[in-house]
């Protein structure tokens, strides 16, 4: 079976410093960085950094509930 290396899940969130942010915890497979999913699904990204090689984490500003399980595509341009 072939892995799906085209998508990032959220595994877990945290209210951050400010009322209006979270920050949401990734995780893939595949060979990309945070920075590769389009995050801005999610709104307002202030901040994202990788942590491992299949993990990262992102200070959003949602503006619609987003929680554990969703998922996040490749930004367009982005090869799996």
């Amino acid at each position: 079976m072939k892995k799906k290396t085209d998508t990032g899940f959220i595994v877990s969130q945290h209210h951050d410093a400010s009322p209006d942010t979270l920050r949401v915890n990734l995780k893939w497979e595949g060979d990309h960085g945070i920075s590769a999913f389009d995050l801005g699904s999610l709104d307002e990204v202030p901040h994202c950094e990788n942590e491992s090689e299949n993990t990262g984490w992102a200070i959003i500003k949602p503006s619609h509930p987003v929680g554990p399980g969703e998922a996040i595509p490749l930004r367009k341009g982005e090869r799996p």
